[in-house]
């Protein structure tokens, strides 16, 4: 229950921010490349460094937040009231966004659901503009007064914690919170909620952080599959080459956690090599101006700034290398999960199957079979981006296979699907976030436990066989 809350949690930041990644990587990449360390240090385009990170990027966040609660004028308000939180602040105020812009477009949409709706005909525009601007007007000065300065103290504190850290050494040791997080679908609440804030805050201050680096380090991830590749058993091993590509190369990391889930100790050896990599980041003073997202090699090395090559690159390589080598000692100590056909091991790694459709699914089907044809599938992932936008494309390809047409096929984060889904393809792990989200009757949720298998969507096609009497 308490994993699922903060999954939940996890989701509502991520889609603040996830629609906005895009003016994140430029602004990283405008720092990256015209800072005084960066790559071709010009002082005119340095000035947009300051105020695209205190100003543009938490009022992306505030008004994408609102819009998801309240639509446009959800959206307006969430831009006003965090402007008040940035301004009571002397840091970046992603955090604050992350309060004023949901809180805010909440408070509007129930005024007008409880008082706007009552207004008599003429009326309507004045009582809307007036009710935005004087709620927003109230709220932005609050936030200016108590939550600005809250919040900026709050992120003042952690980060000089990370600073005492990387002082004493004991930085490596987030590598026990992050490694397990990422794997139970927690790196979004960690990352957005806890990290992003003091990263961004040291970056405006130092020019870089190697805090950008705890959740985006892809070198021990790769080292663990890795290791699995060579010394795994049965599909593990056949389909940890693919993963690797994917993780290091699109940066989908998702693909990742199934090999743990299959084989828990492996862990330990993702931990290892990230401590490494944490150590050697503190030691050669690494770190990145901005967030890599997706985590690739790509987007680490665009985030790199000049002075920081040798120092990303080494504890890149080393975490691997660490990974790799525990990885290699657990498997021969330990051995591969069993083989012989077992559908624990089979399933949470490249299941041959569809996946699970619990007895709830099964049950939805029965009764509404014949009834609603599928027209539009969601596939849905933690964030939305990117292993459900791969997991739709493997399945629109799947459906044009099987000479099905007709159907939709979107993709989205767990926490916001298309109201009108008549099927739901998710991770078992997301699977009851994804059926609160869209809280339907009709639809039809299915779990996989592979999203870039076309084997995976047997079920799936044999469902639309029958509702779509093919």
């Amino acid at each position: 229950m308490v994993l699922a809350r903060i999954r939940k949690f996890g989701g509502y930041m991520s889609n603040m921010v996830m629609p906005n990644l895009g003016a994140f990587v430029g602004w990283g990449i405008i720092a990256a490349l015209f800072i005084p360390t960066g790559w071709i240090p010009n002082e005119q385009f340095n000035e947009l460094v300051g105020p695209m990170l205190r100003f543009m990027l938490p009022m992306l966040i505030g008004y994408t937040a609102g819009y998801n609660i309240y639509g446009q004028r959800g959206g307006v308000i969430g831009l006003f009231t965090t402007m008040g939180v940035i301004i009571g602040s002397d840091v970046p105020m992603f955090s604050g966004a992350m309060i004023m812009g949901p809180l805010s477009s909440w408070l509007l949409k129930k005024f007008d659901e409880n008082i706007g709706c009552k207004v008599k005909a003429g009326f309507e525009m004045l009582v809307n503009n007036l009710s935005l601007g004087i709620i927003g007007m109230i709220l932005a000065l609050i936030g200016y007064v108590t939550i600005g300065p809250v919040f900026n103290a709050v992120v003042i504190f952690f980060s000089n914690g990370i600073n005492w850290m990387m002082q004493e050494g004991l930085l490596p040791l987030l590598s026990i919170l992050m490694c397990p997080g990422q794997v139970l679908f927690l790196n979004n609440a960690i990352n957005h909620g806890i990290l992003s804030p003091i990263a961004y805050q040291q970056a405006a201050e130092m020019g870089k952080s190697i805090v950008f680096t705890v959740d985006s380090n892809c070198g021990p991830l790769l080292g663990t599959l890795c290791s699995i590749a060579l010394w795994g058993k049965g599909k593990a091993k056949k389909t940890a080459p693919l993963a690797m590509f994917i993780a290091g190369i699109a940066g989908i990391g998702e693909v990742y956690f199934p090999f743990i889930l299959a084989n828990p100790i492996m862990i330990l050896a993702t931990m290892a090599g990230l401590s490494t990599s944490l150590f050697l980041l503190v030691l050669l003073d690494g770190g990145l101006v901005g967030m890599p997202s997706p985590g690739s090699l790509l987007m680490i090395a665009m985030m790199t700034p000049k002075d920081s090559i040798f120092a990303n690159f080494i504890a890149i390589l080393a975490g691997f290398i660490v990974a790799f080598c525990v990885g290699t000692l657990i498997l021969k100590i330990f051995g591969s999960p069993d083989e012989k056909e077992s559908a624990a091991t089979l399933s949470m790694v490249d299941n041959i199957s569809a996946g699970n459709v619990t007895a709830e699914n099964k049950t939805n089907t029965e009764s509404n079979e014949g009834n609603n044809e599928i027209k539009l599938i969601v596939v849905a992932c933690d964030s939305g981006m990117g292993s459900s936008a791969m997991g739709a494309t493997v399945l629109k390809n799947r459906l044009k296979k099987d000479g099905i047409t007709g159907i939709t096929v979107e993709h989205a984060a767990s926490g916001n699907i298309n109201k009108e889904a008549d099927m739901v393809v998710t991770l078992e792990g997301i699977l009851e976030r994804a059926k609160v989200s869209l809280n339907s009757k009709k639809a039809i949720f299915i779990s996989v436990d592979n999203f870039l298998k076309q084997s995976q969507y047997d079920n799936v096609i044999e469902i639309i066989r029958k509702r779509n009497k093919l």
